[in-house]
Protein backbone atom coordinates (compact mmCIF):
# COMPACT_ATOMS: atom_id res chain seq x y z
CA UNK A 1 0.00 0.00 0.00
CA UNK A 2 1.24 3.36 -1.11
CA UNK A 3 2.04 5.51 2.43
CA UNK A 4 1.12 8.64 1.27
CA UNK A 5 -2.55 10.42 0.82
CA UNK A 6 -1.29 13.49 -1.44
CA UNK A 7 1.09 15.00 -2.75
CA UNK A 8 2.94 18.93 -2.60
CA UNK A 9 4.99 19.84 -5.51
CA UNK A 10 7.02 22.47 -4.31
CA UNK A 11 8.14 25.40 -6.50
CA UNK A 12 11.49 26.70 -8.27
CA UNK A 13 12.40 30.19 -9.25
CA UNK A 14 13.16 30.36 -12.67
CA UNK A 15 15.03 33.18 -13.34
CA UNK A 16 19.18 32.58 -12.25
CA UNK A 17 19.10 28.96 -14.11
CA UNK A 18 15.58 28.52 -16.07
CA UNK A 19 17.33 25.30 -17.58
CA UNK A 20 17.97 23.36 -14.63
CA UNK A 21 14.97 24.79 -12.35
CA UNK A 22 12.74 23.25 -15.17
CA UNK A 23 14.43 20.20 -15.14
CA UNK A 24 14.27 20.23 -10.99
CA UNK A 25 10.48 21.05 -11.67
CA UNK A 26 10.05 18.16 -13.88
CA UNK A 27 11.79 15.49 -11.31
CA UNK A 28 9.23 16.86 -8.78
CA UNK A 29 6.65 16.43 -11.19
CA UNK A 30 8.11 12.84 -12.18
CA UNK A 31 8.10 11.90 -8.49
CA UNK A 32 4.71 13.29 -8.06
CA UNK A 33 3.18 11.27 -11.17
CA UNK A 34 4.40 7.51 -9.80
CA UNK A 35 2.97 8.77 -6.57
CA UNK A 36 -0.80 9.73 -7.89
CA UNK A 37 -0.15 6.07 -10.07
CA UNK A 38 1.03 3.99 -7.08
CA UNK A 39 -2.46 5.37 -5.11
CA UNK A 40 -1.97 9.41 -3.85
CA UNK A 41 -5.43 10.92 -4.47
CA UNK A 42 -4.12 14.32 -5.68
CA UNK A 43 -1.02 16.02 -6.45
CA UNK A 44 -0.80 19.91 -5.65
CA UNK A 45 1.32 22.81 -7.06
CA UNK A 46 0.97 25.87 -5.52
CA UNK A 47 3.51 28.37 -7.27
CA UNK A 48 2.41 31.61 -8.55
CA UNK A 49 4.03 33.67 -11.53
CA UNK A 50 7.05 35.05 -10.34
CA UNK A 51 8.84 38.23 -11.23
CA UNK A 52 10.56 37.79 -14.31
CA UNK A 53 8.66 34.39 -15.04
CA UNK A 54 6.39 34.59 -18.16
CA UNK A 55 4.29 31.78 -16.42
CA UNK A 56 3.83 30.37 -12.93
CA UNK A 57 5.55 27.73 -11.83
CA UNK A 58 2.11 25.79 -11.03
CA UNK A 59 1.76 26.54 -15.30
CA UNK A 60 4.66 24.20 -15.72
CA UNK A 61 3.86 22.00 -13.45
CA UNK A 62 0.84 21.37 -14.78
CA UNK A 63 2.01 20.87 -17.93
CA UNK A 64 4.39 18.33 -17.16
CA UNK A 65 1.72 16.17 -15.35
CA UNK A 66 -0.10 15.89 -17.74
CA UNK A 67 3.12 15.29 -20.19
CA UNK A 68 3.23 12.60 -17.92
CA UNK A 69 -0.12 11.15 -17.71
CA UNK A 70 -1.34 12.71 -14.30
CA UNK A 71 -5.39 13.17 -15.26
CA UNK A 72 -6.08 16.46 -14.33
CA UNK A 73 -8.89 15.90 -11.74
CA UNK A 74 -6.53 14.36 -9.67
CA UNK A 75 -4.39 17.87 -9.93
CA UNK A 76 -5.03 20.92 -8.13
CA UNK A 77 -3.43 24.15 -8.97
CA UNK A 78 -3.06 27.38 -7.46
CA UNK A 79 -1.06 30.30 -8.49
CA UNK A 80 -0.39 31.58 -4.83
CA UNK A 81 2.86 31.30 -3.21
CA UNK A 82 5.99 33.04 -3.47
CA UNK A 83 8.14 31.44 -0.69
CA UNK A 84 8.44 28.31 0.99
CA UNK A 85 7.57 29.66 4.28
CA UNK A 86 3.75 30.45 1.78
CA UNK A 87 3.89 27.23 0.24
CA UNK A 88 3.92 25.36 3.80
CA UNK A 89 1.17 27.62 5.30
CA UNK A 90 -0.78 26.98 2.78
CA UNK A 91 0.25 23.39 2.01
CA UNK A 92 -0.55 22.12 5.62
CA UNK A 93 -3.63 23.73 5.23
CA UNK A 94 -4.78 21.71 2.01
CA UNK A 95 -3.33 18.53 3.19
CA UNK A 96 -5.97 19.31 6.27
CA UNK A 97 -8.45 20.46 4.02
CA UNK A 98 -8.01 17.37 2.49
CA UNK A 99 -8.25 15.05 5.88
CA UNK A 100 -4.83 13.65 4.26
CA UNK A 101 -3.19 11.60 7.33
CA UNK A 102 0.41 12.11 5.51
CA UNK A 103 1.25 14.08 2.56
CA UNK A 104 4.38 14.06 0.38
CA UNK A 105 6.23 17.28 -0.38
CA UNK A 106 8.44 17.08 -2.84
CA UNK A 107 11.67 19.23 -3.60
CA UNK A 108 15.28 19.36 -4.36
CA UNK A 109 17.63 17.64 -1.83
CA UNK A 110 19.68 20.83 -0.76
CA UNK A 111 16.21 22.23 0.10
CA UNK A 112 14.56 19.25 2.16
CA UNK A 113 16.22 19.84 5.43
CA UNK A 114 15.10 23.91 5.58
CA UNK A 115 11.79 22.95 3.61
CA UNK A 116 10.96 19.74 6.75
CA UNK A 117 11.77 22.19 9.54
CA UNK A 118 8.66 24.69 7.44
CA UNK A 119 6.64 22.18 7.15
CA UNK A 120 7.04 21.01 10.92
CA UNK A 121 6.47 24.44 12.29
CA UNK A 122 3.21 24.84 10.03
CA UNK A 123 1.98 21.74 11.20
CA UNK A 124 1.80 20.05 8.06
CA UNK A 125 1.04 16.32 8.11
CA UNK A 126 3.30 15.76 6.03
CA UNK A 127 7.04 14.35 5.09
CA UNK A 128 9.18 16.36 3.01
CA UNK A 129 11.94 14.35 0.51
CA UNK A 130 13.65 14.62 -2.43
CA UNK A 131 12.12 12.92 -5.83
CA UNK A 132 13.74 10.08 -5.84
CA UNK A 133 11.87 9.04 -2.57
CA UNK A 134 9.44 8.17 -5.04
CA UNK A 135 11.81 5.96 -7.01
CA UNK A 136 10.67 2.82 -6.76
CA UNK A 137 7.23 3.46 -7.80
CA UNK A 138 8.68 5.62 -10.77
CA UNK A 139 7.50 3.61 -14.43
CA UNK A 140 11.29 3.96 -16.91
CA UNK A 141 10.31 7.71 -17.76
CA UNK A 142 9.69 9.08 -14.64
CA UNK A 143 13.27 7.73 -13.79
CA UNK A 144 14.56 9.39 -16.33
CA UNK A 145 13.02 12.39 -15.37
CA UNK A 146 13.97 12.53 -12.02
CA UNK A 147 17.45 11.28 -12.62
CA UNK A 148 17.63 14.42 -15.07
CA UNK A 149 16.50 16.92 -12.27
CA UNK A 150 19.22 15.72 -10.11
CA UNK A 151 21.28 18.92 -9.47
CA UNK A 152 24.90 18.80 -10.01
CA UNK A 153 27.84 19.48 -7.89
CA UNK A 154 28.21 23.65 -8.81
CA UNK A 155 24.60 23.82 -9.22
CA UNK A 156 24.53 22.27 -5.08
CA UNK A 157 27.23 24.41 -4.29
CA UNK A 158 25.48 27.80 -4.96
CA UNK A 159 22.38 26.40 -3.41
CA UNK A 160 23.80 25.42 -0.45
CA UNK A 161 24.91 28.75 0.24
CA UNK A 162 21.45 30.26 -0.79
CA UNK A 163 20.45 27.96 1.75
CA UNK A 164 22.84 29.21 4.41
CA UNK A 165 21.51 32.49 3.89
CA UNK A 166 18.42 31.69 4.34
CA UNK A 167 18.29 29.76 7.12
CA UNK A 168 20.56 32.35 8.83
CA UNK A 169 17.52 34.89 8.08
CA UNK A 170 14.98 31.72 9.48
CA UNK A 171 17.71 31.71 13.02
CA UNK A 172 17.10 35.44 13.39
CA UNK A 173 13.40 35.34 13.29
CA UNK A 174 13.13 32.06 15.39
CA UNK A 175 12.59 34.75 18.67
CA UNK A 176 9.36 35.62 17.13
CA UNK A 177 6.06 33.43 17.82
CA UNK A 178 5.60 31.21 14.88
CA UNK A 179 2.60 33.34 13.43
CA UNK A 180 5.07 36.39 13.25
CA UNK A 181 7.61 34.65 11.69
CA UNK A 182 5.05 33.57 8.82
CA UNK A 183 3.90 37.02 8.41
CA UNK A 184 7.19 37.91 8.26
CA UNK A 185 9.10 35.48 5.80
CA UNK A 186 5.50 35.60 3.61
CA UNK A 187 5.83 39.23 3.24
CA UNK A 188 9.80 38.93 2.14
CA UNK A 189 9.01 36.65 0.03
CA UNK A 190 6.47 38.38 -2.14
CA UNK A 191 9.01 41.71 -2.17
CA UNK A 192 11.64 39.45 -3.19
CA UNK A 193 9.95 37.27 -5.71
CA UNK A 194 7.10 39.55 -6.33
CA UNK A 195 4.20 38.65 -8.73
CA UNK A 196 4.18 39.05 -12.04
Amino acid sequence: MFPFDGVLILGKELRADPVRARAELGARAAGAAAAVRAGAAFVATLEARLRGQDRSGSDLVTDMLAELGVPPQRVIARSQTRSTREEAALGAALFLERGCRRGLVLTASYHVPRARRLFAEAGAPAEVHAPDAAWRWANERERTWIAGGRPDAAALAREARNERVLGALEVALRPLPVATRTLVEIAAGGAWRGSA
